[in-house]
């Protein structure tokens, strides 16, 4: 069976943090918009299914946005009862929804649960209510410890938490209070993310103007090495730069991504990539709609990669993984000697203490965690030369 894996982009939020540069709506009264997006997704399903050849699988179903919570439990069991109406999802398959602890009660994540629902990813981002103030986060510490209780009490044994780090004003010791109530918590999964300043969001805004002051470098360094020291302590299994999983429960989901693999993407926004063939949907909610209603060509950005990009893309993203990236693997995949294909690249980033290379597996040092991102570039850079 061949594995396609699933996304549903959900783009409504509450309040549109300042940080966030995601695909996402705000409305400001009662509207059936979200309803008339959900049969539109529900509609966008069952037409890829069709295209689909009958060998396909379907071993992970992710439920992102946008705030998916936002929606009603029978808005979203409506979504995911059409994807099992239309491909086969495997029996044990993982199926996630993101959940913002403030638009979330034990009544909905237990309805999600009886569903089919068996992975929740709650955005807490910080359990400093300061800071998520300053983040624009519509709950409080409290009402985080709450969702993350009420999930338990719903049935769900597979619950990840978000954090953020690296953000206006934060110290040293928020930041390990913080790590230390995930711990505390003990979810089977924690992602840490260091705030990043996208281009047009409010954030960044700030910033250029000099109204907003972050963290230096080498505290967010600290910051994150704090935390790698904290997390592998209370059994937490490092397995990707930025995520943490008691064993057994890495994210399926998300490892698809680290290796490049296949997924289709429904929902206003949504990215799909199959047969090296990467498309985006349109992304405004009514254009989405009126499109699915015609059953019109629903990508607005659309390429395929030459097998030399979609190397490098495997290559960047595998790289994140803390077990390595195996080049016999990847030698087999696109057929041709990785090692040498890349050969300057590779000894550029060893003579830097930034990778090992063992046994044709190749993995960040230490060192090279801190500056993932810089290791992930040095791949894409590459041109062409007739060698893929």
């Amino acid at each position: 069976m061949r594995p396609i894996s699933i996304y549903i982009h959900i783009p409504f939020c509450e309040r549109h943090c300042a940080y966030c540069d995601f695909n996402v709506y705000t409305l400001k009264e009662p509207s059936d918009l979200p309803l008339r997006t959900v049969n539109a997704i529900c509609s966008e399903v069952k037409r890829a299914a069709l295209k689909l050849t009958s060998d396909v699988v379907v071993p992970t179903i992710f439920f992102g946005g946008g705030t998916p919570t936002y929606l009603s439990a029978d808005e979203l069991s409506k979504i995911l009862q059409a994807v099992r109406d239309n491909f086969r999802v495997a029996t044990d398959a993982e199926i996630t929804s993101e959940a913002n602890p403030g638009t979330s009660d034990a009544d909905k994540f237990m309805h999600m649960h009886q569903q089919g629902f068996n992975r929740l990813s709650v955005g807490v981002q910080s359990f400093n209510n300061g800071l998520l103030k300053v983040l624009d986060r519509t709950h409080t510490a409290r009402e985080a410890n709450s969702a993350l209780s009420a999930a338990r009490s719903a049935g769900f044994k597979n619950i990840s938490l978000d954090l953020m780090f690296r953000l206006p004003g934060q110290e040293m010791d928020q930041w390990e209070q913080s790590l230390q109530e995930a711990v505390q918590i003990q979810p089977q999964h924690i992602s840490l993310y260091g705030l990043t300043l996208e281009p047009g969001t409010r954030f960044e805004r700030l910033h250029a103007g000099g109204r907003l002051t972050l963290p230096d470098e080498e505290t967010e360094a600290a910051m994150y090495e704090s935390a790698i020291g904290m997390l592998q302590s209370a059994g937490y299994h490092h397995y990707e730069v930025s995520n943490f999983a008691l064993p057994g429960f890495e994210s399926r989901h998300n490892m698809v991504y680290w290796n490049n693999g296949e997924y289709l993407g429904f929902g206003p926004g949504a990215v799909s990539y199959i047969d090296g063939r990467r498309w985006k949907a349109e992304r405004v909610p009514l254009r989405y709609i009126e499109k699915a209603a015609r059953a019109a060509n629903m990508a607005v950005e659309d390429e395929t990669l030459p097998q030399h990009s979609a190397l490098a893309e495997t290559m960047m993203v595998g790289i994140r993984k803390l077990d390595g990236l195996s080049l016999y693997d990847l030698s087999a995949r696109y057929s041709l000697d990785v090692e040498t294909y890349y050969r300057h690249e590779l000894a550029h980033l060893q003579s830097g203490g930034l990778i090992t290379m063992q046994h044709g597996i190749l993995k960040l040092t230490r060192r090279g965690l801190l500056v993932a991102d810089l290791v992930a570039g040095e791949f894409m850079g590459r041109p062409s030369q007739g060698a893929v």
